[in-house]
């Protein structure tokens, strides 16, 4: 073998690996784990604790009326249950529309100018004293039964913190077909991981805490991450609670938004694991690091591994038909993800769903997968993003 021919094979196994880790090794060894380290049934507990549930919010005149009439509605004791909404700089009508609502179980606090979500959440944990923290956001309709379904897991003290489960509501947006696809395949993770020790990835719309295990949240990082790292970082587990029911609209709006979010979704997460860095360490944490490093490093390396096997295939296409059969299938998917727009025709989709489902999640992977790049090279730049405009209407 030649050395040209040598080193392109080495490209094409390092990158064969690196694009399919997430999609099928990392699945199957936490299935297998699972199997392996069957853990017993959560215990249940009848006393239930004090809990507040933090929303900030900035510009959600739209949003915060629905929100506070669907927390203060949980199925939970009213005398040891607390909304504490925090406003962060709002010009809109979000805070006088919340002090309409303003009682003993609803508290509002509201900065006078735009900090940050993280400062929001800071903030707002400091002036609660209950022994479990929910967090949600403002687009977030809650089942009536998610407070108590997180809380059961905490009767586990082994448990440190819990998630529920997002559910993205049927929209005709662009992407929502690809966007409920990537929800299905990581909820299914989240399962398998929850079953043998601790989650990887937390979901912002719905998880919560002990209060006694909550550390300050760094700047630039992405919260609902940053604080699992810490709970796990700690000794507890992170676990996963799929009847926490959290319905939400779809994250992204078009693809510019995509873009933009995946970017800073990837810079700040990988600053999370940097500043929480010796959760790595697998003398510590044993299988947890291994997971959080395929899950979370090799997931946001996947954009290069892509560019990796596309060269190293091409490299190879005189050694062996195969490597021809597979740039040709790799130019196909591109091809198709390029089509996406195009196929948006309504009248040429009528007999194309096939396809035009194909195309979504092609094109929603490829764009997903740009924005993580320019994440990445965010991250190794020292590039931060510390506060932004969420934007959260509803898709046309």
């Amino acid at each position: 073998m030649t050395p040209w021919n040598a080193t392109a094979t080495a490209l094409f196994l390092v990158s064969v690996f690196g694009a399919t880790a997430n999609f099928i090794f990392y699945p199957a060894a936490v299935f297998l784990s699972c199997a392996l380290r069957r853990r017993k049934a959560p215990p249940r507990s009848g006393e239930l604790p004090r809990v507040a549930m933090i929303v900030v919010v900035r510009n959600g005149e739209a949003l915060i009326e629905d929100k506070i009439r669907n927390s203060l509605s949980l199925d939970y004791p009213p005398d040891k249950f607390e909304l504490l909404v925090y406003s962060d700089g709002s010009t809109d009508r979000t805070e006088t529309i919340a002090r309409e609502f303003e009682s003993d179980r609803l508290r509002i606090i509201a900065s006078g100018e735009h900090h940050g979500k993280i400062r929001g959440l800071n903030e707002a944990a400091a002036a609660c004293s209950a022994d479990i923290l929910v967090f949600s956001d403002a687009d977030a309709a809650l089942s009536r039964d998610a407070l108590r379904r997180l809380v059961e897991r905490f009767a586990d003290p082994t448990v440190g913190g819990c998630c529920g489960q997002r559910a993205i509501r049927e929209r005709d947006g662009r992407m929502t077909h690809a966007q409920g696809f990537y929800v299905r395949f990581d909820s299914f993770l989240k399962r398998l991981e929850s079953r043998s020790g601790s989650v990887t990835s937390n979901d912002g719309k719905l998880y919560a805490v002990r209060r006694a295990l909550l550390q300050p949240i760094a700047d630039a990082v992405t919260d609902d991450s940053f604080v699992l790292l810490c709970v796990v970082k700690q000794g507890f587990r992170f676990v996963f609670e799929n009847k926490a029911l959290a319905r939400i609209p779809a994250p992204a709006r078009d693809a510019d938004h995509e873009l933009e979010r995946r970017r800073r979704i990837t810079s700040q997460s990988l600053r999370g694991i940097w500043l929480c860095r010796e959760v790595l360490n697998p003398f510590r944490h044993g299988v947890f690091s291994a997971n959080l490093f395929v899950n979370k490093i090799v997931r946001r390396l996947l954009p290069v591994s892509l560019v990796l096997l596309f060269v190293s295939t091409a490299m190879l296409i005189r050694v062996s038909q195969l490597f021809l059969f597979l740039l040709l299938a790799q130019a196909a998917f591109y091809a198709l993800a390029i089509c996406r727009w195009p196929l948006r025709n309504r009248s040429f989709l009528e007999h194309s769903g096939v396809l035009d489902r194909a195309s979504s999640l092609a094109f929603y992977f490829c764009l997903g997968n740009l924005g993580m790049l320019g994440g990445l090279a965010d991250f190794l730049r020292g590039r931060s993003v510390a506060k932004w405009n969420p934007l959260k209407a509803d898709l046309e």
